[in-house]
């Protein structure tokens, strides 16, 4: 038996809200499911959805005649590894914090989680105004602690997230940090278009022998040898694959567009924060099913032993990074969506000025996606 008593001392309250985490880790089915959440902000154009359960991005969506939503994607329980079924299960845009992938051998048997507990654990709202919420998250496991301040901006279609992650735990670690946002249907078919600044990578199925089989975006290779444009693969193959963003541009860049819908959805974000682009592409009955638009720390889709027998550099890029001992990092992103005219082309490129996205397309044409955000500040 025990009690909790409320204390005014931040760090005993710190304390407490470890051991929560710790316990509500053991015990998920008894004490998470009741307290699930969906949270959302709107302005006059757009609307967005956050579940506290898991803490994904659900729902990103413009306010006209179709409402599609290009982060729809969900597993159910049964989808889910057997080491995360008793948690959150992936949707929409959800975080990978403390580790890309499976943990190790040991790791699974202590209760780690594939992709991090962030992902698959209880977020506490700590505040909510009408176009901001503030979360956090304890990963009693990994040792981190995540702090989210997602803002929707107060006129147009795009939102800025911030997150802190700060290690609690008395010795420094291996982490790593990926956004990981998954297309689906309706937004996604095989017209569905995918562009960012990548560059050199490989395909993470042959990841000991990267740098001999790299390949350079927009291309790439399936199993056979076969080459393939990754912007719309037509080769029914399903694997990831994994670029450096170029390194002689300050942020990064992904998007999607639907030709269907006219739609264009996607991120930008400082380089500096995410060096790597990781495309996911998952292929059932000859069509693709699932596109993954990630981007973070990680090179290497392995627990961390394996990334350290394997390579911790790749392409002049870590494969991992360093947090120390009480150590905190900040890192942000925005995303926009976007309505497009009929004679839309791809992206080729994207840049900034204060107010304003500027996105040249293939035919040589120049859009504006404007932000009440100052992203000169945001983003140099």
């Amino acid at each position: 038996m025990f009690s909790i008593t409320q204390t005014i001392c931040d760090r005993h309250v710190k304390v407490t809200r470890h051991l929560l985490s710790i316990i509500t880790h053991n015990f998920r089915f008894k004490f998470i499911f009741p307290l699930r959440m969906k949270i959302s902000l709107e302005n006059n154009l757009c609307s967005l959805t956050v579940d506290s359960f898991g803490g994904a991005i659900t729902n990103f969506q413009l306010k006209d005649d179709e409402e599609i939503n290009p982060l729809n994607f969900a597993f159910t329980q049964e989808q889910m590894p057997s080491n995360n079924k008793n948690g959150a299960p992936y949707q929409g845009h959800f975080l990978c914090a403390g580790r890309w992938g499976l943990p190790s051998e040991g790791e699974i048997r202590k209760g780690v989680p594939n992709h991090g507990e962030a992902a698959n654990s209880l977020w506490e709202t700590t505040t909510k105004e009408e176009l901001i919420i503030n979360m956090q998250t304890t990963a009693g496991l990994e040792g981190l602690h995540v702090e989210r301040r997602l803002e929707l901006d107060n006129q147009y279609s795009l939102f800025k997230v911030e997150e802190t992650f700060t290690n609690i735990n008395s010795l420094g670690r291996l982490y790593n940090v990926v956004q990981h946002p998954t297309l689906a249907a309706p937004f996604l078919d095989s017209k569905t278009i995918i562009n960012c600044n990548a560059t050199i990578g490989f395909d993470q199925s042959n990841y000991k022998h990267a740098t001999e089989k790299r390949v350079e975006f927009p291309f790439a290779k399936d199993d056979k040898g076969n080459t393939f444009n990754l912007k719309k693969p037509t080769i029914n193959y399903s694997s990831v694959f994994s670029f450096i963003v170029d390194a002689k541009n300050k942020i990064g860049w992904l998007t999607a567009y639907s030709k269907q819908h006219n739609l264009l959805f996607g991120y930008v974000w400082k380089r500096s924060d995410y060096p790597w682009i990781h495309l996911w592409q998952h292929f059932e009955n000859d069509k693709i099913k699932y596109r993954g638009l990630e981007f973070g720390t990680a090179g290497i889709h392995q627990p961390f032993k394996e990334i350290l027998n394997t390579a911790t550099e790749l392409f002049g890029e870590k494969t991992f990074a360093y947090i120390d001992a009480g150590e905190s990092v900040y890192k942000k992103f925005f995303s926009f969506i976007y309505k497009t005219g009929d004679d839309f082309s791809e992206i080729e490129n994207i840049t900034f000025d204060e107010n304003n996205f500027v996105m040249k397309t293939t035919s040589r044409k120049f859009l504006k996606i404007a932000s009440s955000f100052n992203l000169s500040n945001e983003l140099l």
